[in-house]
């Protein structure tokens, strides 16, 4: 069955998310492989990035769109296994996207930036509050997740 990791981040991406972005989709092998699948929802910023670099390496990527993004937030909760944040400002909707995932029981990430960074804000928030740190493309493990049969 098909491992489902979502990835989102500032609408305002800055040339850090976009790096974070690259570094962490194209050096993570576990994500080329056929029964894993990128999540992201259609906005501008680093969801853009994601889509881009997921068509640039042949990686696979579902798109969800809309303009309810509770709803599109609760769609990609319960589609995903789960959750990576490459960056968010203070009152950023990736914070409630992972307290969507955290409802369900899901994995929530996310990537820690300079604590002067505006972007950086809702990620350090994150990690402060319980979620998983990633700080490269080895420490995001994947091949762990489980998929739509507990496996």
């Amino acid at each position: 069955m098909i491992k489902k990791l979502a990835i989102v981040g500032s609408r305002k991406m800055s040339l850090y998310g976009e790096w974070v972005i690259g570094q962490l989709l194209i050096k993570n092998y576990e994500l080329k492989i056929k029964n894993f699948e990128i999540v992201t929802i259609e906005v501008c910023g680093c969801n853009r990035e994601v889509i881009k670099v997921c068509r640039e390496n042949n990686i696979k990527c579902r798109v969800f769109r809309g303009d309810n993004f509770e709803q599109l937030n609760e769609e990609v909760a319960e589609y995903a296994n789960a959750l990576l944040i490459i960056e968010g400002g203070k009152g950023s909707g990736t914070i409630l996207l992972a307290e969507k995932f955290v409802e369900k029981g899901k994995r929530v990430m996310a990537v820690p930036g300079r604590i002067n960074d505006e972007n950086s804000w809702a990620t350090n928030w994150l990690i402060s509050q319980g979620a998983e740190m990633i700080i490269d493309s080895d420490t995001l493990t994947v091949g762990d997740m489980i998929d739509d049969n507990g496996r």
